[in-house]
């Protein structure tokens, strides 16, 4: 058995934190979170709810030194999911220039100080691959004598019925100058990481939506009328038998165009549009087919099981709807940042 040390940076809601024990389940390996580091309020408040025990700090990463990570915790593991809207397609795209991206910059700087450091996992959007932040990163690890791997992975890919695809940068330092065989190009597939999928797929829940959904929704969850007027023709419709979903953005709930998919509960779909479509202008009559569907949001501990959350991942009661959403929409999927992990150790 191996124990390691993980620094959890821009922590989030936990999401790493999930995939680690996860793999604390599935495998022989023991690891210890020796502290946990973001500044968002809201899920940091969502974070230390569902582990109170972790070493958590509400800290600005750009205060963070060397001396106080050398110090204080001596990281086996590094694990980070920087800010996202540098790179997404829904924002400006400024990279290096966006001031969000700052705390990434700051923690490459301290890289080379760290001389405990063995691994580093780096998640983002797609978009990181081919930025400017994305160069640096690979510069960095390489000069401090990591070597790097690259995907670009889709949990859909895996039988997970929600689209996620995201960027991750696995960074190694091998002993004995022993090379790690891995490909030089984006992995765009599980081929590499088969084995590891192997290993952890009996905790991976995978099926339709069904799988994944609760019951006895309150029916504050319907679509309100407005909403179905205005955007019936752009809503991305899912049922309980769909084997996909729309990745959850955090701005679902509030806006209605690519943000996440929507679930119909009744009727069939496709004569419901039909009469909608005859209808014309006429609102209460396109309302009246309309409502047959019962569209509604999902739920977030429905999101966050799709996402790979266990079952005893809780909101705390202050949190709100709106608030977990946001929080969602920026956290990542566990299974796939669990099979990585375990991929890069093994």
């Amino acid at each position: 058995m191996v124990k390691y040390k993980v620094l959890e940076l821009f922590s989030g809601i936990g999401g790493m934190h999930a995939a680690v024990d996860l793999l604390q389940r599935s495998t022989n390996d023991e690891f210890e979170i020796v502290a946990a580091i973001d500044i968002n309020t809201t899920a940091n408040m969502i974070y230390r709810f569902n582990h109170p025990k972790t070493s958590h700090w509400q800290r600005n990463i750009t205060g963070i030194t060397a001396k106080e990570i050398n110090k204080k915790l001596s990281p086996d593991i590094l694990l980070m999911s920087p800010p996202c809207q540098p790179h997404t397609r829904q924002g400006k795209r400024q990279d290096k220039k966006d001031p969000r991206s700052e705390a990434l910059q700051h923690i490459l700087s301290l890289i080379p100080e760290i001389p405990t450091l063995k691994y580093i996992l780096l998640e983002n959007v797609q978009g990181f691959e081919v930025s400017e932040a994305r160069s640096d990163f690979v510069e960095t690890v390489r000069k401090a004598n990591f070597q790097i791997c690259e995907f670009l992975i889709n949990p859909i890919q895996i039988g997970i019925p929600n689209s996620r695809l995201r960027y991750y940068g696995l960074a190694k330092r091998t002993e004995d100058n022993i090379s790690w065989q891995v490909p030089s190009t984006i992995q765009e597939d599980f081929c590499l990481i088969e084995p590891s999928l192997r290993k952890l797929e009996a905790f991976i829940k995978k099926g339709k939506l069904k799988d994944f959904l609760e019951v006895n929704i309150s029916e504050d969850y319907l679509l309100e009328e407005k909403i179905l007027l205005k955007y019936n023709r752009i809503l991305d419709i899912v049922n309980s038998e769909s084997d996909r979903s729309c990745c959850f953005t955090k701005a679902y709930g509030q806006y209605f165009e690519g943000t996440g998919s929507i679930l119909q509960q009744s009727g069939d779909l496709d004569a419901a549009y039909a009469q909608a479509e005859m209808a014309g202008n006429q609102s209460e009559l396109v309302l009246q087919e309309l409502r047959k569907l019962k569209l509604r949001l999902f739920t977030a501990n429905e999101i966050s099981a799709l996402l790979g959350f266990p079952a005893e991942f809780k909101f705390p009661p202050n949190c709100s709807r709106k608030q977990q959403y946001r929080t969602l929409g920026n956290s990542l999927n566990v299974n796939v940042v669990a099979i990585l992990i375990h991929f890069m150790l093994s």
